[in-house]
């Protein structure tokens, strides 16, 4: 883009638009031409009465192109990237972030996205971590279920995850229509004869499974008691790779939340462990006390301290 004018402090301004990523780029647009950096960007639903001036920014897709094209060819495709992650995640303040992290590119060049010691490219930079990670983690969690020939689930993410989503599983079930509902973003990502598609939606009522899709339900939950190794149980462990916060959409973990155990039935009291002729005393108890004793795994690189 040319045409660019040196911004001074930032206004007395709060710019407001419709939420969508081209809306955005359309406040980039707005604050690279006029010369004016904002005080803030908010989506108009959530603005509030407040002492600065509140402008509303139109989306005009011919200049959210211009924007959008420009990032690459200005600064680097990581740079691109790094918006289209951070712009979904639950980053606080991530659209003012953003505009200023790219009106640093433009001065930069290719290298802002190795200025980690920026304390808005940091900040992005763990809003796009977290957001990938979240993602890696649904892409296991999701439970469908049956429902009318439709596989349906819900997800209660932190960060907006479908766009990051859809693709899997359309790959995964390209022949099936399923229907993944965020009931936090109040979005839902739809999939029929290979065409999907991500809309608003507030509520979305689910009828309850049939008694065979119950009985499948069950016949999960017994499996998933059946594998398990009494000797490696290991809740704390669990909750490293398994955050509790994703349990209440996985229907084999919903009697944990309940305060039910999933621990294998006759397997959960052991023998103690008879004391050996000859042996050192007290030999037997520490022996039993280190079977029923095995520490938590270290977490995966990259694991949020949250996510633990």
């Amino acid at each position: 883009m040319s045409g660019f004018k040196n911004l001074t402090v930032p206004g007395d301004l709060q710019y407001l638009y419709d939420g969508s990523l081209e809306g955005f780029f359309c406040c980039v647009y707005e604050s690279v031409y006029s010369g004016v950096l904002p005080q803030d960007i908010l989506p108009e639903w959530e603005a509030e009465p407040c002492l600065l001036r509140q402008q509303r920014i139109p989306t005009d897709p011919g200049r959210a192109e211009r924007v959008r094209r420009s990032i690459p060819a200005r600064i680097s495709n990581e740079a691109m990237q790094l918006v289209g992650h951070a712009f979904f995640s639950q980053l606080a303040g991530r659209e003012i972030r953003l505009l200023r992290f790219l009106l640093l590119g433009y001065e930069r060049g290719r290298g802002v996205t190795g200025l980690i010691g920026h304390p808005d490219v940091a900040a992005l930079l763990e809003a796009e971590r977290h957001l990938l990670r979240e993602v890696q983690l649904l892409l296991g969690f999701v439970r469908f279920t049956e429902r009318g020939g439709v596989l349906t689930a819900t997800i209660s993410p932190k960060n907006f995850v479908l766009p990051f989503m859809a693709k899997h599983f359309a790959g995964r079930y390209p022949q099936e229509a399923f229907v993944i509902f965020d009931e936090v973003h109040g979005a839902a990502l739809f999939h029929q004869k290979r065409q999907l598609r991500i809309l608003p939606v507030e509520e979305l009522a689910f009828p309850a499974p049939t008694p065979e899709e119950a009985a499948w339900q069950a016949l999960w939950k017994r499996f998933y008691q059946a594998v398990s190794i009494e000797h490696r149980y290991n809740p704390k462990c669990r909750m490293g790779h398994m955050p509790k916060r994703y349990w209440q959409n996985m229907f084999e973990l919903q009697d944990l939340l309940q305060g039910g155990s999933d621990r294998p039935a006759g397997l959960a009291e052991r023998r103690a462990v008879p004391a050996l002729e000859g042996a050192r005393p007290g030999l037997g108890p520490a022996v039993q006390g280190a079977q029923g004793h095995i520490e938590a795994e270290p977490a995966a690189p990259g694991q949020a301290p949250e996510d633990r």
